[in-house]
Parts: C-alpha cells; structure tokens; sequence
C-alpha cells in the first residue's frame, strides 16, 4: 500500500516542493531564487526523512530504494535547499535525520546503489556545512555536539566500520567517500577542530586498508582500478600535511602519507602511469614545499622548535623512504627516474646547501636556549642536516649497490658502464659536490660507494 501512495502521490509531492527549478534569470548570471523555509517546507524535509528511516528497517528493499534516493532533493545541485532567512536552515535538522538513517546498519546492508547514492549524497552535503564552533563554548577544538559535520562524520565512521557493511559498498562509491572526509578535515580547520581532522585522516586509512582485495589481484585491468580508486584517497591525505594551520594534522598526515605508499598497493599499480606520476606529483613536491615553509620561519614568530624538527623529519622520511622502497621498479623506467632523483638532490641541495647553513651560522646567537631548553634554531638546522645527510647517503650506496653509481674519475677500464649509470653519476657527483653540507664527504662517499 506505502509503496503505491509513494508512486502515484508522495514522489511527485516531495519533488515539486523541493527540487530546485533554475528561472531565466540563472543563465543570465543572477542569483538563483531561495526558498523561503515556511512550516510547510520543514514538514517536507522531516517527512522524507522519517520515511527514510521507516522504509530502511523494512523488508521491501526495492521502496526502500526509491525513498531513499530521493535525499538527493534535500541538497545542491538537485535540492532547493537555499533558504530565506538563511540563519533558519535546516542543515542540523538534515544532520540528525542521516545518523537516524545510518545507525540502522542491519536495514542498510539490503539497499543497492540507488540507495547508497542518496545516503553519500546527504553525507558529503553535511560535512560541508559544519565546522562552526559553539557560540557558548570559547575554546578552540570544539564543535557543538549537533555540528552537521560531526554527525557526518559519525555516520561515515559506522557506515564504514560495519561488519554489515563490510560487502555493500562497492569500490565505484569510494572517490564519494572520499570527497566528503575532505570536507570533513576542511569542517576541522574551519572550526580548530584538529580532532576532526585527524579523524577524518583515519577514514582514509580505513579506505586505504579496503583497496587490499584489489592489491592481491595482480591482473592490468585490477591494476587500473586499484590506481583510479587509490590515488584520490593519496591525493586527500596530500591536501591537508600541505594546507593545515595545526602541525599535529600535518605530521598526521604526512605520516600516514609514507606508511600507506609503504605498502604493497604501489607495487600493484602501473610504473611509469602510476608510480612515477605519484613521486613526481604528491610525494616529492610536498616534501619539498613543506622543507622549504619549515626552513623559512621567521626568526620573530614564536615557533615550537620541536614540533618543527618532527615535521622536517617527516618530510625527510617522505622523500626517501617510498623511493628507497620502490627502488626496483622505479630503476625500470630509466628516464621517468632520473627525474625523480634529479628534483630529490634538487631539494636536498636546498636543504643541505650553502645558503641554509650560512643562514644557520647567521642566526646562531639568535637560537639560544628556550626558557625550558629544548631546541634551540642552531639544534635544529644542524639534526636536520645531519638527518638529510644520513638519508642521501643511505640512497646513494644503495644506488651504487644495484650498479647505477660508479666512479666517472676512475681510470678502471675493466668495468662497463652503462649509459644510464653514467648519466645518473654525472648527476649525482656534481649535485653533491654542490652541497655545503655534504662537499667534504663527496671523496668518502665516492670510495664507499664504488669499491
């Protein structure tokens, strides 16, 4: 009986009064129209939720499907949702209909993708409206309790954490979740909410951990799709170890970020489609831009010296680690990796080179001890360098035990040199023998590595 009332009346009811109509005035570049929220359109939002709810706990996944698809008339690009007056929207109202939806996890493992699509509809819609702090709370790292982004956020984590669940979202749905735990670490830094954030981070790890099925297949056709569903989920951790104001998120984040190239998904995927385009674009650029913000702190600003020698510790990790890591299969495509370790000396040249150690030396008097002496500026340029040095080190004599360092001054004709090897040890000499740092070792590390 609901589902013929929903067919013939209630469908058409809910979709007239909500779905949003563009007037002419659109396309000529006015503002749209708004809505204004009267008692009748409330009754409408309230009632597709209550039959969302109703329709998920029963037995009849087909009605159950159709009702809840229609959320996505509750939210743009469908939804009408642009109230008058704006301060009575109805987001925390939209928020507490999806963790009714969502927390019926028994319902929910019967629906199909039409279902799913509605219900991550409304998530990624309410992640994007929180992030406002309490107006009657005045400390930093919270949110009010109804925030729509912490009810997404509870939601996401259930829908995700399920035993239930565990089978009913397929991996097509995965680049939606995605987009709205980005919206839920941007709701944390909105709201100085690092919590948020850094919970956000680990739904990402959560997803990371899913693709696992798909890195045990070793076919192309897996491959291809491992790569299309993994690269956006690298992507969003990216976005917030670059953009995040707090350094707890940061280091969060790029930590997470070397763990999870760590692991077998990236010997999975295409080298030089793959790989090399997931060096070249996430890793090394940010390592390089996060060194390079680190290093040039102004001396004036209070700054925790500690928490900076972590994160350039990370960001150190980040650059050599997964290429250590990757090693093998990036040496496969010669020409995409000396490139790679063209733009890492690059970087190492900055961090090593003349200018940050006479810019170490310069302010040495202004690194004296913190009233609780712990770090001081000089501490902390001189452990970075010798962690930088360390780690170059440790790649160099790896390269030169897989034969792709020699000696270019060594007289010994016996040996035959590839081209590539050549190449990458004209490179790698001249870039070393550029670095401050590291000039004086150049002799030490040739005989090391060559003999």
């Amino acid at each position: 009986r609901f589902a013929l009332i929903w067919n013939n009346i209630l469908r058409a009811h809910y979709n007239s009064r909500l779905t949003y109509r563009p007037s002419h005035g659109d396309k000529e570049g006015h503002q749209p129209e708004t809505i204004k929220l009267t008692p009748g359109i409330e009754k409408c939002v309230s009632g597709i939720l209550r039959l969302c709810i109703w329709t998920s706990n029963g037995r009849d996944t087909s009605i159950a499907n159709q009702v809840l698809s229609t959320l996505n008339i509750l939210h743009p690009p469908l939804g009408a949702l642009i109230w008058y007056p704006l301060e009575l929207n109805l987001d925390k109202h939209l928020a507490e209909g999806l963790w009714r939806i969502s927390r019926n996890v028994d319902g929910l493992s019967q629906i199909d993708a039409e279902g799913w699509g509605g219900i991550l509809g409304l998530v990624e819609w309410c992640a994007t409206r929180g992030g406002l702090r309490s107006k009657m709370d005045d400390q930093l790292g919270n949110l009010a309790e109804d925030d729509p982004s912490l009810q997404a956020f509870r939601s996401l984590h259930l829908i995700l954490h399920a035993v239930e669940l565990k089978d009913s979202l397929q991996a097509y749905r995965w680049p939606q979740i995605v987009r709205s735990v980005r919206c839920l670490v941007e709701a944390g830094e909105r709201g100085h909410c690092p919590k948020l954030s850094i919970a956000g981070l680990d739904l990402l790890h959560v997803l990371h951990t899913r693709m696992e099925t798909l890195a045990a297949k070793g076919d192309c056709a897996e491959s291809q799709h491992l790569l299309s569903c993994w690269v956006p989920i690298l992507e969003a951790i990216c976005e917030p170890a670059e953009k995040s104001r707090n350094g707890s998120v940061r280091q969060q984040a790029i930590s997470l970020l070397t763990d999870t190239l760590l692991d077998r998904h990236g010997s999975r995927i295409p080298v030089d489609r793959g790989l090399c385009e997931i060096m070249n674009n996430i890793c090394i650029p940010l390592a390089g831009e996060r060194i390079t913000d680190l290093l040039s702190i102004p001396y004036d600003v209070q700054n925790d010296l500690e928490e900076t020698l972590i994160e350039l510790e990370l960001c150190i990790s980040l650059l050599f680690k997964p290429f250590l890591h990757h090693l093998k299969a990036l040496i496969s495509v010669k020409q995409e990796f000396i490139g790679i370790w063209i733009s890492m000396l690059g970087i190492m040249t900055q961090l090593l080179g003349e200018e940050s150690l006479s810019q170490s030396n310069e302010h040495n008097m202004h690194g004296a001890l913190r009233e609780d002496g712990a770090v001081t500026r000089a501490k902390l340029f001189q452990t970075t360098k010798e962690l930088g040095s360390e780690h170059l080190r440790n790649a160099i004599m790896v390269l030169a035990a897989m034969g792709m360092l020699v000696d270019n001054d060594s007289d010994d004709s016996t040996n035959i040199i590839s081209d590539g090897a050549q190449e990458i040890s004209s490179v790698t000499w001249a870039a070393i023998g550029s670095i401050g740092y590291c000039k004086p070792y150049l002799e030490e590390w040739k005989s090391s590595a060559c003999q």
